[in-house]
């Protein structure tokens, strides 16, 4: 579905003003700006091949052999084995941007004093190559596809593009290079959980008592040992819980205590939560002629004025909204039958399971139907607005959400065979702070998932996920993704 309209149409995104007084200069300077970012990344992109390929050229065997070793050592990995390919990219960037290994200096200080007569533009990202090193940043604040991250030895934030899940208080081990007006990720990084900050923290503040300062020249020395550390007492930590899960005591019923290693599947019936409409039969699945007839009026009184990306967009919705309306009433229909319980039922479960939506989708689907009910109210056809007003605030948070959940599910979804029964069914999830609980048997258990990369907007967040799960009364596996649905206090009020 386009999600551009015309100039002088109402904006998709709901605000009310005309597209050209509101969206349009967003696109426009953002579409400005991404055409530079490219062109820099591009202009970077070459510029590290050539510092790698000369590097490739005067790098010696020694050299190698000694700063692998010292590589090993930091990172605690074998050192009478290879490197590991998985830190190959690691071990590359640490090279050239950080480690003294090429006559005293950085392969890229040095590289950078031996290349001239460039462009402006090419000295000016060859010049911030060289500021390149690794350090270590704090998530402040998340924005969008924006994070900023404040450095933990210089008062400085950045603001840095970054589309993957990350949460605010997080660590971070990284380089950051400039990128036009922002900064973006350069080379591998390593995240950190909450939990591990104040470890981090004492750890460098140990440091500042040994060295003096942390500024730049440390973390080019010791950056890597910095990161060396944290994997280590991550992976101790990790082993710890581990152990901790596997010795403590089962979290069961008093009154029946399992017998050791046994695990109970409690019974789950599926889809309790989400309110059907049966279907009508086939052969009475049609539109009746009046509600057709209204809907042209809409789009030849209201929708024409608008240009033709708009019109396209209300023409998509308003296919939709005849599609459910034949299928669910027949020529039985009247717009009175919209209401709250029904309305809940189109847009937070028919609309998902029509294929048809995702997150940006599902936001102008919900506008272009708040204008199609505006209008049916002010042509005084029937005033079902009242009922769509508690529904459609709900479903603009969180329809949109439950696209980019299924999305992230599936995305997290377990690769490992499942020991215990597998269940499938229709199940409410529910997102804390503190990581992803199912509801099972009456009872919520908590669900295996990468709680370090859930979105922190989805905090305090329901959703119904039609799956498949590996599930006991001490948590519970994500197997397979089918759909994902908002999680509605107006269809829960009801009932089913």
């Amino acid at each position: 579905m386009p999600a551009t309209a015309g100039r002088n149409d109402p904006c998709p995104c709901g605000s009310g003003k005309k597209y050209k007084k509101c969206c349009e200069r967003v696109v426009a300077i953002q579409s400005a700006e991404q055409a530079r970012e490219e062109r820099e990344r591009k202009i970077k992109s070459r510029l590290v091949t050539e510092l790698n390929d000369w590097f490739e050229r005067v790098c010696t065997r020694e050299i190698d052999e000694e700063w692998s070793i010292r590589f090993k050592e930091f990172l605690h990995l074998p050192v009478d084995k290879p490197i590991p390919s998985s830190f190959a990219y690691t071990y590359r960037f640490w090279l050239l941007f950080d480690a003294p290994c090429y006559c005293g200096q950085r392969p890229v200080d040095f590289w950078r004093k031996r290349v001239r007569k460039r462009s402006s533009d090419v000295e000016r990202l060859m010049d911030e190559l060289s500021g390149v090193h690794l350090g270590c940043y704090e998530v402040t604040d998340i924005q969008g596809d924006e994070i900023r991250l404040r450095s933990l030895t210089e008062d400085r934030e950045f603001p840095v593009k970054l589309s993957e899940p990350i949460q605010k208080g997080m660590l971070m081990i990284a380089r950051l290079s400039r990128l036009v007006n922002g900064y973006e990720l350069f080379g591998p990084y390593t995240s950190f959980g909450v939990e591990m900050r104040g470890e981090i923290l004492m750890y460098l503040k140990n440091q500042v008592q040994k060295e003096g300062n942390l500024k730049r020249e440390y973390w080019q020395q010791n950056g890597l040992q910095v990161l060396g550390w944290l994997m280590e007492r991550a992976r101790e930590r990790e082993q710890a819980e581990k152990l901790t899960e596997e010795t403590g005591p089962e979290m069961l019923s008093e009154s029946e205590p399992a017998s050791p290693g046994e695990e109970e599947t409690p019974v789950i019936a599926a889809g309790t939560g989400l309110f059907r409409i049966p279907r009508v039969p086939e052969e009475e699945a049609v539109l009746p002629e009046v509600v057709g007839q209204q809907l042209n009026l809409f789009l030849e009184k209201h929708v024409a004025r608008f240009q033709t990306k708009t019109r396209e967009l209300y023409r998509e919705s308003l296919a939709l909204l005849k599609e459910y309306i034949a299928g669910y009433f027949g020529k039985g229909f009247t717009w009175s039958l919209l209401n709250e319980r029904v309305l809940s039922h189109y847009f937070g479960v028919w609309y998902v399971d029509s294929g048809k939506g995702g997150p940006v989708k599902s936001r102008i689907f919900l506008n272009t139907s708040k204008e199609l009910f505006r209008w049916i109210r002010e042509e005084a056809i029937c005033d079902i607005y009242p009922d769509f007003v508690p529904v459609y605030k709900e479903c603009i948070r969180m329809l949109p959400l439950s696209f980019e959940a299924a999305r992230w599910f599936r995305e997290n979804e377990s690769s490992m065979e499942s020991e215990s029964p597998t269940v499938e069914g229709t199940f409410k999830l529910a997102v804390s702070a503190a990581g992803v609980s199912l509801e099972a048997g009456g009872q919520w258990v908590p669900l295996q998932v990468n709680v370090r990369g859930l979105p922190p907007a989805w905090t305090d967040s329901r959703f119904w996920v039609n799956g498949t799960f590996s599930v006991t009364l001490r948590g519970a596996r994500l197997i397979g993704v089918e759909a994902v649905y908002p999680s509605l206090e107006i269809m829960e009020e009801q009932p089913v």
